[in-house]
């Protein structure tokens, strides 16, 4: 019926950029005295400097794939489930848009062209960081290689910000809406101080002298950074000088909308919510982002509505909010929901302003009333994941939630989706990963090719201390069942064969 390919989480980094703080990450680090209450923080990875070419050497497996792996049919589009950009800054969102749309030059720098000025650097030497030029004379060997074993890799940062051409994934791409993309590391919101921090020429190099570790506890909320509570950790803090770069400043919706008009697929629209047609499947696309703070999610009563009535149109049978069975005239379509946050992270409440935000329990109560929707395809989370998810008792079947890995953190996957129709005459999903093209020996590679480049951002992704299990494992691949999966779409809508002839534009 369709086959599409998804990828999510690509966060292109600007990792030179002054309104990152990298510093933080080392209270995530094992002996750390708050990692208990803090967790792993992600705000620093070894890796984090290779992003672009991540997503390059994706695009170059994904232009391989001409027809789903399962069902054979063509393959009609791609999807971006949200969090293009780390840290919602225009520089980063151009990147990811060039990335993805092809035909282009990327350069992964900024600030001064001529050297590197980002963590990392034998010039500003701090052994927590990993150093892959090597240790001055007389420092203490960095940690990340003393005690987690990393390589020496001369001449990888000054490789990282080479200027490349843009391959694009070669489909029609939609984008959807992030919290990385719309807030300051995924879950601030921009006030002058930020928005001047990002455009100087002042980086953070540690925590303010009059915070102890224990502050950050408090300052950062738990999980959740809401209402500008990071700003007192950058506004006082101890800074070294970098060469300022207006590409670093924060971008606001229209400009996220605007930047992506006529270079993807998103209609002409006022919103980051829309609908889309791929042959007989309704594609609808969510956003999930809480523009007030929070990097978890939830979505408004405006855009709830609109789903329903999306919903509605698409059912010739549906359970309405009283309970009651309805009917309608006409055939029914398949729906498939696309979104950044999974449904179990959809829950920030958090509203200044006291708008109502819907969560993960009201909204689910809402899904399980339409026999048309098959699928809610996802990312938020840096992890595979399957689950399955019931319907309203007067109703049959179920639906399925299928989250996929980001870009940045292992394993740096994307995935293929059918949906068809079996012997059987039911709807199925399938759904197949794909890895990038990557070397997979990037020791042995040449540092001005992409692929090694990429190559060496999967093999330090494998070994991010902060997310290696007790039992050696990285978190993020997920179980066998929440990768290569053949879904068994009970109770759905199957298209007419007529409709199944209709490709997708």
């Amino acid at each position: 019926i369709v086959a599409f390919l998804q990828v999510s989480d690509l966060h292109v980094t600007d990792a030179q950029s002054t309104l990152r703080a990298e510093w933080l990450d080392r209270f995530g680090d094992d002996d750390s005295p708050v990692r208990a209450a803090l967790g792993p923080i992600g705000t620093y990875r070894t890796q984090e400097s290779l992003t672009t070419q991540v997503v390059e050497a994706m695009a170059r497996a994904l232009r391989r794939i001409d027809t789903g792996p399962v069902a054979g049919g063509p393959i009609g589009f791609t999807v971006s489930t949200g969090d293009a950009a780390d840290n919602a800054q225009a520089n980063e969102v151009e990147a990811a848009i060039r990335l993805l749309h092809g035909g282009s030059e990327v350069l992964p720098d900024s600030g001064d062209r001529g050297r590197w000025e980002g963590v990392g650097t034998t010039d500003h030497y701090d052994p927590r960081y990993w150093h892959p030029d090597g240790t001055p004379t007389g420092a203490e060997e960095d940690r990340p290689r003393s005690r987690h074993g990393f390589p020496l890799v001369p001449g990888l940062l000054d490789a990282a910000r080479l200027p490349f051409a843009a391959s694009g994934v070669g489909f029609p791409w939609y984008p959807v809406h992030g919290n990385h993309d719309r807030l300051l590391a995924g879950t601030v919101t921009v006030n002058r101080f930020l928005a001047r921090l990002a455009r100087s020429g002042r980086k953070s190099v540690r925590l303010p002298d009059r915070l102890a570790p224990a502050d950050l506890v408090e300052l950062l909320g738990g999980s959740e950074l809401r209402d500008l509570a990071l700003v007192p950790a950058f506004a006082d803090a101890p800074f070294r000088a970098v060469t300022p770069d207006a590409g670093r400043a924060p971008l606001e919706l229209a400009g996220w909308l605007a930047a992506h008009d006529g270079r993807s697929a998103l209609p002409a629209t006022a919103t980051p919510w829309y609908a889309f047609d791929a042959g007989p499947v309704r594609a609808l696309v969510l956003d999930t982002v809480d523009h007030e703070g929070g990097w978890q999610g939830s979505i408004g009563a405006e855009q709830l509505a609109w789903l329903e009535a999306e919903l509605e149109a698409a059912s010739d049978h549906w359970v309405d909010a009283g309970g009651r069975l309805r009917h309608r005239p006409g055939p029914a379509r398949p729906v498939v929901l696309f979104s950044h946050h999974p449904l179990r992270c959809l829950i920030n409440d958090w509203s200044p302003t006291g708008a109502r935000r819907v969560l993960a329990d009201e909204l689910a109560a809402v899904l399980a009333r339409y026999p048309a929707l098959v699928a809610w395809v996802n990312g938020h989370t840096h992890a595979h994941g399957v689950l399955p998810h019931p319907r309203h008792p007067a109703l049959e079947g179920g639906w399925w939630e299928v989250t996929t890995a980001s870009h940045v953190d292992w394993p740096q996957q994307a995935r293929v989706l059918e949906l068809a129709v079996d012997g059987a005459g039911q709807l199925v999903l399938a759904a197949t990963v794909v890895d990038h093209t990557g070397a997979l020996r990037p020791d042995a590679g040449d540092l001005g090719s992409v692929e090694t480049l990429a190559g060496w951002s999967r093999l330090l992704a494998a070994n991010d201390w902060q997310r290696v299990g007790p039992d050696g494992t990285v978190a993020g691949r997920g179980r066998p069942e929440d990768r290569n999966v053949i879904l068994v779409c009970a109770g759905a809508p199957v298209p007419s064969p007529s409709a199944q002839e209709a490709q997708p534009a």
